[in-house]
């Protein structure tokens, strides 16, 4: 229990509130304080209990800058300056969402151009593991979208928000909440988990890893960890060449207290800005749980369900990341990434209020972070600009919707073909299709674009049944619509329910 006032780290100077829905502010405190919060001329008031309170600031326009003051018995406690309204956007996930501008494709041009004061990012600290007995406060503030700080923001989201920034005209507050590496299992409750039987492999793998732990045999591994990542890092900025440098070291060792256990960081990170006001989430992750491909619907629907009633709130908007091509574990032709990423479309289309954007084309094969973040934040916010502002756009490239066997070709049709089926400017010939008979293996399809249908055949198989697309975790598959946005990864005849 607190026995002194204090405001939570993420109302701090330069915040931006969501407009046009009621706002949560809270902190700690003695227990019957009594707190009086003002802002534009409207007061709430509130008492400290249980060393805690939060109080409720009335629904407000976009807009500012404003003051937010908190007093007791007419003595200032604390006044937040520089606050506006407008459009807050959590960012969760993983590497891919973490990845910073500075080391994007177009770094030295962003960040050189980087002049969006009203563009703010809050970067939940990387806690791996707390006492909680002894829960700490954070410690991180609101940066606005300047030279000196936009090198740091989550690029995906930054580019996220440049876009959302440009149609609607108001403040745009980013909140980074991810960590490089982790399943989207550290970041749901146990309770998630536990509701689903399936789910349960993640915590068996870890409670296996960690079996017969031992902290003094652990503190030596972890030492002879953390010099590999040094020797890595030093290497690297001496200007080492990726072979020469060969793989970053992973994974780190396992502990209990690992950042990678189940339900982990949901209780040091994201539970840490629960319940500040929300338009919607952005998420980027699935990398790390391609060994459970076929789970994965189910793992990421549970997130999206837990999430949202943190919240309160059924309708959240959650947009998310596609996964796009990689050659994941030296396999360009495997198939556990085409499995996720048909899992996320799975969930894009049974989960309302989701959004999905579609990457396969800004992949690298050998490289896990593709460097083009631009494109990815550019196709992210015109899922939410389509879903979420209600934009008379389209945000999805060709969508499989039907097929039709006509002699020895498979006729496929589409919805989403705005300006008609094409190629990317370069392609000249359609290719990622693979056909089969009722019976037989998948072979290389030949396709062509006729009318405002895909036509794939092969001249073995005389009797096709069932084509797919993109299926390998490397592709260099390239249907578009005439906006140039990508189909993703999807088959005629999904085997599982």
């Amino acid at each position: 229990m607190s026995n002194r006032f204090q405001l939570h780290s993420i109302f701090s100077e330069g915040m931006i509130l969501q407009r046009n829905q009621e706002n949560p502010v809270w902190g700690t405190g003695p227990d019957g304080m009594q707190l009086t919060l003002e802002c534009q001329g409207q007061q709430v008031q509130t008492v400290c209990a249980g060393g805690k309170w939060q109080a409720i600031l009335p629904a407000s326009e976009a807009g500012g800058p404003h003051i937010l003051t908190i007093s007791s018995e007419g003595r200032q406690l604390a006044a937040v300056s520089d606050v506006y309204f407008g459009d807050v956007w959590l960012a969760g996930g993983q590497s891919n969402m973490e990845w910073k501008v500075r080391d994007t494709s177009h770094a030295q041009t962003d960040i050189a151009e980087a002049n969006f004061p009203l563009i703010r990012h809050f970067e939940v600290p990387r806690l791996e593991w707390e006492d909680p007995s002894e829960v700490t406060s954070m410690n991180a503030t609101w940066k606005k979208a300047a030279p000196e700080n936009v090198p740091d923001f989550s690029a995906v989201a930054y580019h996220f928000a440049q876009h959302i920034q440009a149609s609607e005209s108001v403040p745009i507050g980013i909140i980074g909440c991810y960590w490089g590496g982790t399943s989207a299992s550290s970041w749901v409750s146990e309770t998630t988990i536990s509701q689903q039987p399936e789910l349960q492999v993640y915590v068996d793998s870890f409670q296996e890893q960690v079996k017969d732990f031992d902290w003094d045999a652990f503190a030596i591994i972890r030492q002879a960890y953390d010099q590999s990542t040094a020797d890595y890092e030093s290497r690297k900025a001496a200007g080492a060449s990726d072979d020469e440098l060969g793989g970053y070291p992973w994974p780190p060792p396992m502990s209990p207290h690992s950042f990678m256990r189940p339900s982990g960081l949901y209780e040091t990170m994201l539970l840490k800005v629960v319940p500040y006001g929300l338009k919607g989430f952005l998420f980027y992750q699935g990398e790390s749980d391609a060994g459970h491909a076929e789970l994965y619907d189910k793992l990421l629907t549970g997130l999206i369900h837990n999430w949202r009633s943190l919240w309160h709130n059924d309708n959240l908007p959650f947009h998310f990341v596609q996964l796009t091509s990689y050659c994941a574990d030296g396999k360009p032709d495997g198939e556990s990434w085409p499995l996720l990423r048909e899992s996320q479309a799975i969930v894009n289309e049974r989960v309302p209020h989701t959004g999905m954007a579609v990457t396969l084309d800004c992949g690298e094969r050998g490289d896990i972070h593709p460097r083009d973040k631009r494109t990815v934040g550019q196709r992210l916010a015109l899922t939410a600009l389509e879903h979420v502002y209600g934009k008379e756009l389209t945000s999805s490239g060709p969508v499989y919707r039907e097929l039709n066997i006509e002699g020895g070709r498979i006729v496929l049709y589409f919805d989403h073909t705005d300006g008609g089926l094409g190629l990317p400017v370069g392609s000249e010939q359609l290719i990622g299709f693979q056909i089969a008979a009722e019976d037989g293996n998948f072979l290389k399809a030949e396709a062509s674009i006729v009318g405002n249908t895909a036509q794939v055949w092969h001249p073995e198989i005389t009797k096709p049944a069932k084509a797919r697309y993109a299926w390998t975790n490397y592709t260099e598959a390239n249907l578009v619509n005439g906006l140039g946005l990508p189909a993703g990864t999807f088959r005629t005849h999904v085997t599982r329910e």
